[in-house]
């Protein structure tokens, strides 16, 4: 606080000056044309400028300056002998203060004017802090609400699954192949609700609990998700490149897993018949920002469609696998929990490149 007043003093002492180094200016030019030559000239024109200075600079204070030079201008006049008109100073001298009161109440308003914007910013940003604060605390209830009907709907899920085990083992030699492909389709369609339930919890769970960065190699951890996948990519010869030079980054390594496990799911799920899938995981630097991004040679997305495909219960392909279309929002979730942003260049039938970034890590180990 003392440096701000500190600030507006030397300001304050600055304008004086300069102030009165033009008023002294002007008061040599009416001494030298007044007193010296003889002569009324417009030179005390000039002292519209310390006037406008004064009055923009103090309000209506600063009106004491024109005030002050139209008297100077009567007593110029008078001790001079001027052959001029004494009404002409006087109008001189009162234009000097009307302009000065002008310019005064248009610097006053202008204040005035700021402090309404002040408050009105002010109020708008009291506003969005209310709305962002119950918009928070409703997708905390969202995702708490989520996650118990998740867990809801999971137990009574293990119990079916249960005893439809129980069924197959001891009455196996009783069914018939009717009451066999009844309890195949029962298990399907119980396999395929956990399948669900379980996406849903996911996507609650990265909503709701917080990112535990630390510096991690992305490579490493891309090439482990397609460890896990290897004998579905064998089996489809797919080729899956990583490209060398990959810098360490800050993230959570068990979101960063499945951000690489959901998106190589994307690929293998969306991949073109006709030709060999071939995956490559990339980067480029962006700042203190590490841009990693995972192509694949699919089918590609429909143009418009690309912000869509990040909404949650969305699919925009048709497919055989069961889902509730919450892979990629869940990449989404994670990708914003570290605070880095995602997005998808595609054509169709040539493909998509699923761009997204994360904080850089410095040296691993460091």
């Amino acid at each position: 606080m003392s440096g701000r007043h500190g600030g507006k003093r030397r300001l304050s002492r600055l304008r004086f000056c300069a102030l009165a180094a033009i008023l002294a200016a002007s008061l040599a030019l009416v001494v030298v044309f007044h007193f010296g030559l003889g002569k009324d000239v417009v030179f005390s024109h000039f002292f519209y400028l310390p006037v406008v200075l004064a009055t923009l600079w103090w309000d209506w204070r600063g009106v004491a300056v024109p005030a002050f030079l139209f008297g100077l201008l009567i007593l110029s006049h008078a001790l001079s002998g001027l052959q001029v008109s004494m009404w002409v100073e006087v109008a001189r001298g009162l234009s000097f203060i009307l302009v000065g009161c002008v310019v005064a109440y248009l610097s006053r308003r202008k204040g005035q004017l700021y402090e309404e914007l002040e408050d009105h910013y002010r109020g708008l940003e009291r506003v969005v802090e209310a709305r962002t604060a119950e918009l928070r605390e409703k997708n905390r209830e969202l995702e708490a609400y989520a996650q118990t009907v998740s867990h809801d709907l999971n137990a009574p899920l293990v119990v079916i699954s249960g005893f439809l085990e129980l069924l197959k083992d001891r009455a196996a030699d009783r069914l018939g192949e009717e009451e066999k492909e009844y309890l195949e389709r029962m298990e399907k369609a119980t396999e395929r609700m956990g399948r669900l339930i379980s996406s849903l919890l996911t996507y609650a769970r990265v909503g709701a609990e917080p990112a535990s960065l630390e510096v991690v190699d992305p490579g490493e951890v891309f090439r482990e998700v397609a460890m896990e996948r290897a004998v579905d990519l064998e089996n489809l010869q797919a080729e899956v490149e990583v490209e060398e030079g990959i810098p360490p980054v800050m993230a959570d390594p068990v979101r960063l897993q499945q951000v690489f496990s959901n998106l190589l799911d994307n690929a293998l799920k969306y991949r073109r018949p006709d030709a060999p899938l071939r995956i490559r995981l990339g980067w480029r630097s962006e700042g203190e920002m590490v841009c990693l991004y995972i192509g694949d040679n699919g089918m590609g997305i429909e143009p418009g469609k690309a912000e869509e495909i990040f909404m949650p219960f969305r699919r925009l392909l048709s497919c055989e696998e069961p889902g509730l279309g919450l892979g990629l929002p869940i990449v989404k979730r994670a990708v914003e929990s570290w605070g880095g942003s995602i997005w998808v260049e595609s054509e169709p039938g040539k493909g998509a490149v699923f761009f997204f970034t994360v904080p850089t890590g410095g040296r691993v180990g460091a």
